[in-house]
């Protein structure tokens, strides 16, 4: 019997370990793991020392209120397949926190192993993202939201973030890691991820990470001894976000810094004498060109047709108008658009457009800036009265607008766990919205999606299911827990981050690990540099 659960045991531990590092890599690897779980759990037996863990553990029972609230909330539902649908994606929240809680406590050595494996798989996952974007690996990868080959970039960049901070923590708590092996894989990962975060363009990421490296920073300053240096300390930390604000605001101000333009001074004519367009009223730029001067459509499809085979009244490969592609490409550059200008692109530059990519500085897959120029270029669209289609954040405005009206009308119960998509649709209908059927989407936002679905009371009971076991368990001490907690609840700001299979295993396991299991502290005494 006791080799029988040893064997069991052993099982269980590689299972997850396996299972964390399958979280970046696949999903259908997660739930098969997750079947083979369970089929473990129920082949070891021993159903009444779990049944007693279970019921000994007030922290789990309450968080499965979480589970059990949108299983009532199927009640006045009317849409039975979509609520299905959600409650078999929200099952990993509850299945795997069961059946670590009910299974023999993890040891810190364990836990271990399966961070490792968590970093690992981040790890791998990153590497083949790279190869990817370098053409190594035959995938098209025509915008950075393709990056992420196995899952949603978002969810793969909160993965990224917690490997930073696991790696950090390995390697800066005192007696963690003894391996050097160990230890130099942890540095790479701490040296590579933040890189291959900014190369994924995961605003979401980017800015959950400077967060937490922020509030450990100041954690951990406060506890040093000497007044001067913790002061001096706290002012570079503080410093810290001033100088995003001001990469930001000099990101904007660059964009807005545009070129003087003298009507009477502009060319009316090409080099081969054919007239120009200037439409000086639009005030669409490209890198502080003007978009809608020195245009001559007529040397642009001529020339066009000797350089592609594209049709230039066509589409390009992401569907966008071939034409305005080139029109703007060619402005990014600083060149006229004529048959002049279409002449100085070279073969990449034809390639990028085919493609869809309107901007050269697109082409620079390793930098922020783009990213960034993108954000700032949507908002100006949106302001000169172009469509909200296609540009991710004013989409999520009208998601949220959306998400708050449906909200409103259904305060104090909700629409229902089933119902939430076809509020969403009558809404959208209702509203006559610009989006397109496509691009009509529930709110992006975790806690809003529980007040639609729940209501006021349900989302309190969901929020309560969440925190309380924190503060029963004391977890406020516990670096992972702090890590982990920050990370999703910052998430699930601009995401439905337990919608989605890769999402709920994440926070399914690793809150089982962090709140439900054994406690990581952060450092204590003076005497650890």
């Amino acid at each position: 019997m006791i080799r029988n659960n040893y064997f069991h045991r052993r099982v269980y531990i590689i299972l997850l370990i396996l299972l964390a590092a399958a979280l970046p890599l696949s999903i259908f690897a997660t739930s098969v793991i997750q079947f083979l779980l369970a089929l473990n759990w129920l082949i070891e037996g021993d159903f009444a020392a779990k049944r007693k863990r279970i019921s000994s553990n007030k922290s789990f029972l309450i968080f499965s209120l979480f589970y059990l609230a949108h299983l009532v909330g199927m009640i006045w539902s009317s849409d039975f397949q979509y609520g299905l649908q959600d409650l078999k994606i929200k099952l990993p929240l509850i299945v795997i926190p069961f059946l670590i809680v009910s299974s023999e406590e993890l040891v810190l050595k364990e836990i271990r192993y399966i961070l490792t494996s968590f970093v690992g798989g981040s790890l791998i996952a990153s590497i083949a993202t790279i190869l990817a974007l370098l053409n190594v690996i035959p995938v098209d990868i025509s915008d950075y939201r393709n990056a992420s080959l196995f899952i949603s970039h978002i969810r793969f960049s909160l993965m990224i973030v917690l490997s930073i901070m696991f790696s950090a923590y390995f390697l800066m708590r005192k007696g963690e890691v003894s391996n050097r092996y160990l230890k130099l894989f942890f540095l790479l990962s701490l040296l590579w991820l933040p890189v291959f975060l900014v190369i994924l363009r995961s605003l979401s990421g980017i800015v959950i990470i400077l967060f937490l490296i922020f509030f450990i920073s100041l954690y951990l300053v406060s506890t040093i001894p000497d007044r001067a240096g913790r002061f001096m300390l706290t002012v570079f930390i503080v410093f810290i976000p001033l100088f995003g604000i001001i990469y930001i605001g000099s990101s904007i101000n660059r964009f807005y810094t545009v070129e003087e333009i003298h009507p009477e001074e502009l060319d009316s004519l090409t080099i081969q004498g054919n007239r120009y367009i200037h439409n000086l009223e639009n005030g669409e730029t490209e890198n502080g060109n003007y978009v809608w001067i020195y245009v001559c459509p007529e040397e642009l499809e001529k020339e066009w047709a000797n350089l592609s085979n594209y049709e230039y009244m066509g589409k390009a490969e992401n569907g966008d108008f071939l034409r305005f592609t080139i029109i703007r490409y060619l402005t990014s550059k600083g060149l006229r658009k004529d048959s002049v200008g279409l002449h100085q692109l070279t073969p990449v530059d034809i390639e990028a457009i085919e493609s869809g990519i309107a901007n050269h500085i697109y082409l620079n897959r390793f930098a922020l800036y783009p990213r960034i120029y993108e954000v700032i270029w949507e908002f100006d669209r949106y302001r000169l009265g172009s469509s909200p289609n296609d540009k991710s954040l004013i989409q999520r405005y009208f998601y949220l607008k959306a998400g708050i009206h449906i909200a409103s009308q259904n305060l104090l119960f909700g629409v229902g766990t089933g119902d939430v998509r076809q509020s969403f649709e009558k809404y959208y209908d209702e509203s006559d919205s610009p989006l397109r059927m496509e691009r009509r989407r529930r709110a992006h936002n975790q806690y809003l999606t529980l007040a639609i679905a729940l209501g006021i009371p349900g989302l309190i009971l969901c929020m309560l299911a969440f925190t309380l076991p924190v503060f029963i368990n004391k977890r406020w001490y516990s670096y992972m827990a702090i890590v982990f907690l920050i990370t999703m609840a910052l998430s699930m700001l601009d995401e439905d981050t337990l919608e989605n299979t890769p999402g709920a295993v994440m926070f399914g396991l690793f809150y089982a690990l962090f709140i439900l299991g054994p406690e990581w502290k952060w450092r204590r005494g003076n005497k650890e540099s």
